[in-house]
């Protein structure tokens, strides 16, 4: 009895896995770490928030980014349809149902070659 309810309480509140569409809009390094496969760190623009949740540099292609706003996002530039921020994996899981958000990609480090 314990059990069935767990199962119902934790069933209604995991969110599906993400849509082939909006899969479609993260590029190769975004989809992996979305989906949970290792990945290299250093790959990525990440830092951490001050709780410790970790928060990865992304552009995200939007004509709207009002809607980004509204939604909770953090943006830190708009340049015409380029928009930088700083998400974690649950803010850019959310980001991808906004219906304005083309595309998602991965803002990593640059080094000198």
């Amino acid at each position: 009895m314990l059990l069935m309810g767990l199962v119902i309480l934790l069933g209604g509140c995991a969110r599906p896995a993400l849509t082939d569409r909006e899969m479609a809009k993260l590029d190769p390094p975004l989809q992996r770490l979305i989906v949970g496969e290792a990945v290299v760190e250093g790959d990525f623009d990440v830092s951490n928030r001050p709780g410790g949740e970790k928060e990865y540099g992304v552009i995200i292609r939007s004509s709207n980014p009002e809607e980004l706003k509204s939604a909770g996002i953090p943006i830190n530039t708009v340049m015409g349809d380029v928009i930088t921020a700083r998400l974690t994996i649950s803010e850019l899981k959310k980001v991808l149902t906004i219906p304005s958000v083309r595309a998602l990609q991965n803002r990593s480090k640059n080094y000198p070659q």
